[in-house]
């Protein structure tokens, strides 16, 4: 390459003169040895770069997440819904013989005439010679199960308040009774239906439960930084992993059973006793242990509430002679039958964790600019000098490749004939 050319040679115009760092340093280097130290030098901070940048971008595709969790105080807390449900559904002062016998299946485990009751020790009545139809076993819960009222629940305080029954308390249905005596209570967000089967703390009678409740946030990512997901489902208007264990269930139970039970959601007709015990428990029992699947994804954002409970005995002697006195009832009588609870923050605090990408796309540039800038004194100025010279030399290639073709032919002087003879036709 002549002198004129390697003065306008594009590399070496790029190579003297980009930001990149070291390249200008083997066009001026002393010698050959200094020239293939930089060489060498360049090669391994072009390495280094491509392993850190190759790292980043599988670090960044991992979708990789980290858990930050703060405690968040505030003046105010939303209080969460308390649901209690007695050991037992029914009340046996409501229920009449044919009544028994229409629930033995669910209460006594086989069905029942109302002369086989009589035989088990069950008192006559003006129902013996009765039947029950027509009825739906939603309004028999309702008519023959424990409610919440001022005689049920005697003493009761909201903010140092008498609660408004009609306007605090809601009726909600779930399974039958069993062996124990006292209350199953359960602490959770208002926008959550309980469940009380798999979840709920119990209280005995004659005893006073200090329940102190703390409140936790949780924020979770979608795909495919995370797998919550808010689906919509069809008799909630919340998605919450409950609602979803509940529907689920629900289309299971009507599906194999083709009724649904009591304390299930749809619009499925109502199983009756007989269907429950046995359909219904054998279906529930194969969602249970995972044999019929639910797809109930972790939800984008949902509330917990977590609880520590206290005991202490109930009542003392001055409370037990307060109730002979109001409720005329005996000493011993609050003491098997009663039970006392409150139910309380411990702070006015709350625990919020979230679920943050472990490398976000901002993250991810800023990484890349620091390995450019350390490994090869690159920014991004510096890519738009790369991009110039590519492009410049891709238009000289461009250029030549137009560029017509010149034929030499070569002349010579003979002697012979004292004139031009052209080589090319020479013979």
């Amino acid at each position: 390459m002549s002198p004129e050319e390697d003065k306008q040679s594009p590399e070496k115009e790029f190579v003297g003169n980009t930001t990149l760092h070291g390249l200008n340093r083997i066009v001026i280097a002393p010698s050959g040895y200094f020239q293939a130290l930089w060489v060498l030098v360049i090669l391994g901070s072009y390495a280094g770069f491509a392993f850190m940048f190759s790292s980043m971008i599988m670090d960044y595709f991992r979708y990789d997440t980290i858990t930050d969790t703060k405690l968040k105080f505030a003046d105010a807390i939303p209080f969460p819904a308390v649901t209690i449900c007695n050991m037992n559904k029914f009340d046996s002062t409501k229920l009449k013989l044919v009544e028994w016998s229409y629930l033995s299946p669910l209460l006594l485990g086989k069905e029942y005439s109302t002369s086989e009751l009589l035989t088990l020790g069950l008192q006559p009545d003006e129902t013996i010679n009765s039947s029950i139809a027509n009825i739906s076993i939603k309004d028999f819960v309702l008519e023959n199960g424990f409610d919440i009222n001022q005689d049920r629940m005697a003493l009761c305080y909201w903010r140092n308040e008498a609660c408004s029954y009609l306007e605090e308390y809601t009726e909600n249905f779930f399974s039958y009774g069993n062996s124990e005596v006292g209350l199953k209570l359960l602490v959770h967000d208002q926008d959550e239906p309980p469940q009380m089967d798999a979840k709920g703390i119990a209280l005995a009678p004659g005893n006073h439960a200090f329940i102190t409740v703390k409140r936790t946030v949780y924020e979770n990512h979608g795909p495919p930084w995370g797998n919550c997901q808010d689906l919509q489902l069809e008799y909630y208007d919340t998605y919450t992993l409950p609602a979803c264990y509940l529907e689920c269930r629900s289309k299971h139970v009507v599906a194999n059973c083709s009724c649904r039970p009591f304390f299930l959601p749809g619009t499925a007709p109502f199983c009756d006793p007989t269907q429950i015990v046995q359909c219904v428990i054998r279906v529930m029992a194969k969602v249970t242990s995972g044999e019929l699947k639910c797809n109930c994804p972790v939800p984008c954002s949902m509330t917990k509430y977590s609880t520590s409970v206290s005991y202490s005995g109930w009542p003392n002697k001055l409370t037990k002679d307060y109730i002979v006195r109001t409720y005329s009832q005996t000493k011993d009588y609050m003491r098997e039958n009663g039970v006392v609870f409150s139910v309380f923050y411990e702070q006015l605090n709350y625990e919020r964790v979230r679920e943050l990408k472990a490398m976000d796309g901002g993250q991810l540039a800023s990484n890349i600019g620091g390995m450019m800038g350390l490994f090869i004194g690159a920014s991004l100025l510096t890519i738009l000098e790369v991009w110039e010279y590519l492009w410049m030399r891709l238009l000289g290639c461009l250029s030549k490749a137009r560029r017509p073709r010149t034929r030499i032919i070569q002349v010579q002087v003979s002697e012979k004939n004292g004139g031009l003879n052209n080589g090319a036709f020479r013979s």
